[in-house]
């Protein structure tokens, strides 16, 4: 459901960290440390990026390449600095062998193996080669990879921002390094620079707020509310969110409610997922419609429990809700009540209910998001829940060659988006 894990942050955070340190010794020793040196520091800062993500991804093949590399490169440090490049190779080719057994295909991850094992061989050629081991020769080969692994991976991700800066980083690299060597690194840092500032505006018009450093991590665009909603939720009517598989109805909550724009007061109506799931900030408003009346206690009764038996309850509590929210109030319902209530009504009356909360949504202005869990209900209602939204985001589970695959795709008539089923984690 999310556009990133806990998972993948902690991976960016270790990239983030190695490269920090490399930066950091560059810059301190680069007096006395040769151009070999300096990349070889680079080296073993990345290995160790790709070993934290091989160990939080468990992929057991990184992890051993990356060590491998490190081994490789710290040991040529010591006896034979010219063959530290095979610590790239043995770290590239790795990566990409490990990114293929775990996806089956050549996915981004075994493309940017590729570039890294590539650099590293061209660096081990460069020592027979007078033109390569050129210190602005060696810069402009690293900086046409770099380019080539953001573009790989922001194409995978969907964010245009970030492909074009993956074609500049090449364009420039080349053009400076032909035309003014001297100006080629603070050419392309400069154009890195505008290129994150620009994506940095691009998330911000995309999401209708300042996007999140865990966003920003992981490209944005890739998955579900930033693939699939062009505008912030509020501005939205109604929406669907279709789970099918082993896709957590909480986890979708929080995600929703973490998404919201702060000037929104969210109206939680619960089903299968009880208050006591999820965490709320005290402005939440939280109905849950259960048949579990009797129980109370300090967890449950600043709640309000409602009947899935008398559907009209929701209504009249969401009608005094509503009526006394502020004026200038942006109320967004949301939540799983739908599968409590579906199994005590025939077709003809949830079509008749459903359709008054999806039109009444549209006329008093307001934001209306049904969390459904669909393999669990008949198709005709799950029909019906598509017929009357604007946007609906479908998720799903499956295997595939042994594994769990989860894609996602979406239908957005307001913003015209219509997508085929795409992979996320």
């Amino acid at each position: 459901m999310t556009d990133y894990t806990p998972t993948e942050m902690k991976v960016s955070i270790g990239f983030a960290a190695s490269f920090f340190f490399a930066f950091l010794v560059t810059i301190l020793a680069a007096e006395r440390m040769t151009v070999d040196g300096i990349e070889a520091v680079w080296a073993v800062a990345i290995s160790a990026g790709f070993i934290n993500h091989g160990i939080w991804d468990r992929q057991g093949i990184m992890v051993l390449g990356g060590c491998l590399s490190i081994a490789a490169t710290s040991i040529s440090l010591a006896f034979a600095l010219t063959f530290f490049p095979l610590g790239w190779i043995i770290l590239g080719c790795a990566t990409a062998i490990s990114s293929f057994h775990t996806q089956a295909r050549l996915g981004p991850e075994s493309l940017i193996g590729v570039y890294i094992a590539l650099g590293g061989f061209i660096r081990l050629l460069s020592v027979q080669s007078p033109a390569l081991a050129d210190p602005l020769s060696v810069w402009m080969i690293w900086m046409v990879l770099i380019g080539l692994a953001i573009q790989t991976v922001a194409a995978e991700r969907g964010n245009p921002v970030m492909r074009s800066l993956g074609v500049c980083c090449i364009l420039v690299s080349v053009v400076m390094y032909t035309f003014y060597p001297e100006l080629m690194f603070l050419s392309v840092t400069l154009t890195c620079a505008g290129g994150i500032a620009t994506n940095l505006i691009y998330l911000h018009r995309l999401l209708g707020r300042t996007p999140k450093i865990g966003e920003i991590f992981s490209f944005a665009t890739r998955a579900l509310f930033l693939h699939g909603l062009k505008k912030p939720i509020d501005q939205y009517r109604v929406l669907a969110i279709l789970i099918k598989g082993n896709i957590g109805a909480e986890n979708v909550i929080h995600d929703l409610i973490s998404r919201l724009d702060p000037r929104c007061t969210p109206i939680v109506l619960l089903g299968p997922t009880a208050p006591t799931q999820l965490s709320f900030p005290k402005k939440e408003i939280v109905g849950w419609v259960t048949t579990l009346s009797s129980i109370s206690g300090p967890a449950i009764d600043r709640y309000t429990i409602l009947s899935p038996e008398d559907p009209t309850s929701v209504n009249v509590f969401l009608e005094k809700t509503l009526r006394a929210l502020p004026e200038d109030a942006k109320p967004v319902i949301l939540g799983d009540f739908l599968d409590n209530i579906i199994p005590h009504m025939d077709d003809s009356l949830f079509h008749k209910y459903y359709s008054d909360l999806a039109s009444a949504a549209r006329v008093l202005n307001h934001t209306i998001v049904f969390v459904v869990k669909a393999d669990i209900h008949p198709e005709v209602r799950i029909n019906t829940v598509k017929r009357f939204a604007e946007v609906i985001i479908e998720n799903r589970e499956r295997e595939e060659k042994g594994r769990l695959i989860r894609e996602v795709r979406v239908s957005n008539r307001v913003d015209n988006i219509h997508t085929e089923w795409e992979k996320h984690r």
